[in-house]
């Protein structure tokens, strides 16, 4: 058999390795050290970076609580809506149960069913309701785009389309931006409809661009100047089933959170269109109503996690001061998604806040009179 040479490079000689290296620089192989060093060490890094990824995210997506994930299934017995938006959209709504409405709105990059937890919990005393944000799931989205004047129409479109009253509005995130900006936009229509507002992990004002990039996932990366290149990037290797991906959604929740919690967020995200990311994320960015937000004057209740890193308590902080009646709930050791780690006491929050809202509304009623 023929040994197959490479041109210009030494063959290895029986006087062993010191002869060798003595050859290459003859044969043009004399290497830079600092240069090799350096890229050595990028690459150290990189293994480590690596490593540490695998190591964190076999360990997030081996943690389970079974109490938890039972609540995370998404309920069978709902039903459905197709309702009509004023700029030609529609959204998909589920809802189930009777008595006063508990409405719910969840986050960028959401689904209607990442409440599951509270339709377990509440639909038993509530009549607990939810859609797809516009440009999510199952809702599509209108001529106006994804921007928070349209979703905060939205929210007072379904208000009135399902004929509610005294209803609890639940913003979760983006939603509560939703519910801030609806406040602004709609308050007589919203007023008519709802007995107290909960801003719910989530902000009166713009947030940092660490938040956009942190929880829009690869949407975030085309929102200066290049939201025409959103469908070209590549979503499905970012979200795909892995270390990677569990470990970027980590970011959003407090201690220990549930493996199936995190895959559920996942399988949210993987379902968003990009576009809808970008527009979202241009609308999280340009949000401010610290002039205007003061204008509700009827109960509110704002909550936030003590370990939320997207919205942190600052930022509840700030929204409590400026309505009039808040009240502020700073949950321990919760992240982001309050609804899928304490849903329990998230419930009873919202249970309470309900009915002294309701006992408040006729005295807000005739102090108007």
């Amino acid at each position: 058999m023929v040994k197959r040479r490479f041109p210009g490079r030494p063959t290895r000689t029986r006087s062993g390795a010191r002869e060798q290296a003595a050859e290459w620089p003859r044969y043009g192989w004399d290497v830079d050290r600092r240069r090799a060093a350096i890229i050595g060490g990028v690459g150290l890094g990189v293994l480590a970076a690596v490593a540490a990824v695998h190591v964190a995210g076999t360990r997030i997506r081996r943690r389970h609580h079974v109490d938890l994930d039972e609540l995370l299934v998404p309920p069978e017995n709902v039903t459905r809506h197709r309702i009509a938006t004023s700029d030609g959209g529609s959204l998909h709504l589920v809802e189930a149960g009777s008595g006063q409405p508990l409405v719910l709105l969840h986050g960028v990059t959401l689904q209607w069913w990442v409440w599951s937890p509270l339709f377990h919990l509440l639909s038993d005393r509530f009549r607990v309701i939810a859609w797809d944000m516009r440009g999510h799931g199952g809702s599509e989205v209108g001529v106006d785009g994804v921007t928070l004047e349209a979703a905060g129409r939205d929210l007072v479109e379904v208000l009135e389309h399902l004929d509610l009253s005294d209803a609890i509005v639940v913003g979760h995130s983006m939603g509560g931006m939703a519910i801030g900006r609806s406040v602004v936009d709609h308050p007589d229509r919203l007023n008519a409809r709802s007995a107290g507002l909960v801003f719910l992990a989530t902000a009166a004002t713009s947030v940092s661009p660490r938040f956009v990039a942190g929880y829009l996932g690869a949407g975030a990366g085309v929102l200066a100047g290049k939201a025409d290149r959103a469908n070209a990037v590549p979503v499905d290797r970012l979200w795909r089933p892995g270390d990677l991906s569990a470990s970027l959604i980590r970011i959003a929740f407090g201690k220990e959170p549930s493996a199936d919690a995190i895959e559920a967020v996942r399988q949210m995200i993987i379902d968003v269109p990009t576009v809808t990311s970008v527009e979202a994320g241009a609308a999280i960015l340009n949000h401010d109503l610290t002039d205007d937000l003061g204008a509700y004057e009827g109960p509110a209740m704002v909550i936030v996690g003590s370990d939320d890193h997207l919205t942190p308590p600052r930022l509840a902080e700030r929204i409590a001061r400026l309505l009039p009646q808040a009240e502020l709930h700073v949950l321990e050791g919760v992240g982001h998604q309050v609804m899928q780690e304490q849903p329990r006491r998230l419930g009873e929050l919202l249970e309470r806040f309900a009915f002294s809202a309701r006992a408040a509304r006729p005295r807000r009623a005739a102090g108007r009179a």
